[in-house]
């Protein structure tokens, strides 16, 4: 069945007026003409008719740092969501673009500048952009989770995000948190530079690489049949790897003796790449946005969501050298009855070094061997920061035990289960606004999935088992954790064995089939913040905790008028008492009508 688009969206915003539940968040008012709002937590007045520059960017050239100054700026940014007809690996199908392009264009800033993103969806689908590795302190509404920290960006609304970077810097992505949208196409590259690099001298220009699996079939044709009481199979099988968003040979041009930091990002929605460059070793110097001693690694494990940067030396004979990012099939799990299993992929993703004056012909540049764990991070010393990090080592303030498992449920439709619960997000009141109206973080829904902690500044432990063959690739929203323990199947969790002196930081960490998993993470961000496992199916089957931190820190803050408006229209707001038990509360959406919803737009095309 086709549906009008327009139709479409008048239902959806239909139903956010007629259907929602929730009283009034209290709002920070604006005037109808501004189109910032000023808030507290900056000192600085925004210029409330600043144009928002357009950015297209070209993946394959290098670049070099922005211009440093003396105190912070303020970048404004224009994102247009759009569906355009693009043939990123030969086959032409409708993506999910942003200003036209996919990947999404390089975002980039400086340490502590201010980022307005004013985002305007014309997909035709409700929307949302979340900024990976962002902490967003004082900004946690702008983190882009629907259902959790915002209620999604209707079609033919524009919606700005304004935050800034702190003393963040590194390797970061953006990209959407509604529906596996991201894996249609919206996603891209965030860098924020460092002035204080320690490694800015040892590196000319700057590359960055998205690894990405990529479909000939959308999501909103995939998701029904993943999602089906009758499926019996194993995760979609992709169609091919993809290098900054293209196939195979493209061409990443460097000079002789130059070096050069490729800033590696895996934006899959499963894929789990081993990248590495012939005959060029790789100087790892930062894991998502921390920089770590520099070490020499030939092959680079990096699995869903993450991030490294490495420093290429171009000292090689000149030539031209496969870049090789892999899709390890290993790591795939595969049965006749999974969708696309019969799919031609080539799991070898290639494109090419290429020196200036290397003459026209196909590389002849041979592959290092392997020398890691397969489907695993790296070796912890390869990821060791520079000074070792001692704040985890105290007592622990919250302590959560988490099982993950997958278990077919009444309606017959296998759900990923986090303590026997799958996450159901609900889009027309995100958790954020039901904490800032002051309901208890404990009449939550049961299906949010929220770890509650409320001790300022206090540490706190998360010990996770998976209970089930898969590794998964679990990140974390609104923090860096510190790696006490990973541990394979029959490998319990020791605290003796905890690295608690010098752990590996980061926010992202994959978890052995049937592993243990312990993080620690210092309360320090109040927020609602997701943790879940970022293969984008599991997500699908309610893989995902949310994390309410400091709720009654949180439950003062304002929601500027800008994201509430998103959920209500004040006119229109049916005001119930707050008192009301949740579960005898209307729900604006479930899963399936939303998926159906999608599968029908994405059919249009």
């Amino acid at each position: 069945m086709k549906l009008n688009l327009k139709k479409v969206s008048i239902l959806f915003i239909s139903l956010f007026v007629i259907c929602s539940s929730a009283i009034p968040a209290r709002i920070h008012n604006v005037d109808n003409d501004e189109h910032l709002h000023l808030r507290a937590y900056t000192n600085e007045i925004q210029k409330r008719h600043e144009p928002f520059k357009i950015i297209q960017t070209d993946y394959f050239k290098p670049f070099v740092h922005l211009p440093f100054t003396n105190k912070p700026v303020t970048r404004y940014y224009q994102l247009t969501l759009k569906k355009v007809k693009l043939s990123p690996d030969g086959f032409e199908r409708t993506v999910w673009s942003v200003n036209g392009q996919y990947p999404a264009p390089i975002i980039r800033a400086n340490k502590g500048d201010r980022m307005i993103i004013n985002v305007e969806n014309k997909f035709g689908d409700p929307a949302a952009v979340h900024w990976h590795g962002v902490f967003q302190h004082g900004t946690n509404w702008y983190d882009g989770v629907p259902g959790q920290t915002q209620c999604p960006i209707p079609n033919d609304v524009s919606f700005i995000y304004n935050f800034t970077t702190g003393d963040q810097h590194g390797t970061f992505w953006y990209h959407s948190h509604f529906m596996a949208q991201y894996a249609d196409g919206l996603r891209g590259a965030l860098i924020v530079h460092d002035p204080d690099d320690p490694y800015l001298k040892e590196y000319d220009y700057e590359y960055v690489i998205t690894l990405s699996d990529w479909h000939h079939r959308t999501t909103g044709e995939i998701l029904p049949n993943f999602i089906s009481p009758t499926y019996t199979g194993k995760r979609p099988v992709p169609d091919s790897p993809l290098l900054s968003g293209r196939g195979r040979y493209n061409f990443y041009n460097v000079k002789k003796n130059k070096k050069y930091r490729f800033r590696i990002i895996n934006s899959a929605a499963d894929a789990f790449f081993i990248f590495s460059i012939d005959e060029h070793k790789l100087k790892l110097i930062e894991s998502e946005g921390i920089y770590i001693k520099p070490t020499i690694i030939e092959k680079l494990p990096i699995n869903v969501g993450q991030r490294y940067s490495v420093i290429v030396n171009a000292d090689q004979p000149i030539g031209k050298y496969w870049i090789r990012a892999t899709i390890d099939k290993r790591c795939v799990l595969i049965n006749n009855a999974t969708i696309n299993f019969n799919s031609s992929i080539d799991w070898n993703g290639l494109g090419i070094l290429k020196y200036e004056g290397s003459k026209n012909d196909k590389p002849k540049s041979k592959e290092f061997p392997e020398n890691f764990k397969i489907c695993r991070d790296p070796d912890p010393k390869h990821l060791k920061t520079l000074q070792p990090v001692t704040k985890y080592d105290g007592n622990v303030s919250d302590f959560f035990n988490i099982t993950v498992k997958f278990q077919r449920e009444g309606d017959g439709i296998v759900k990923a289960v986090m303590n026997n619960s799958s996450f159901i997000p609900q889009f027309n009141d995100p958790t954020i606004n039901k904490i800032i109206r002051h309901i208890p973080p404990d009449e939550l829904p049961k299906e949010q999935n929220s770890l509650i902690f409320d001790n300022k500044n206090g540490i706190v432990e998360i010990a996770l088992w998976n209970n089930n063959t898969d590794e998964h690739p679990f990140h974390m929203h609104g923090h860096v954790f510190g790696v006490m323990f990973v541990g394979e199947k029959n490998e319990y969790p020791d605290e003796k064995k905890y690295d608690k002196k010098n752990p590996v930081i980061r926010d992202n960490v994959t978890v052995p089939g049937f592993g243990y998993l312990v993080i620690r993470f210092i309360a320090d961000n109040p927020g609602i913040w997701a943790f879940h496992c970022h293969i984008e199916w599991h997500v699908e089957l309610g893989m995902v905790l949310q994390l309410v931190e400091l709720p009654s820190i949180l439950m003062n803050e304002t929601i500027p008028n800008d994201a509430s408006s998103l959920c209500f229209k004040n006119d229109y707001q049916k005001k119930r008492n707050p008192t009301t038990p949740f579960h005898n509360r209307e729900r604006m959406f479930n899963p399936v009508i939303i998926n159906e919803i999608r599968r029908d737009i994405n059919k249009i095309r």
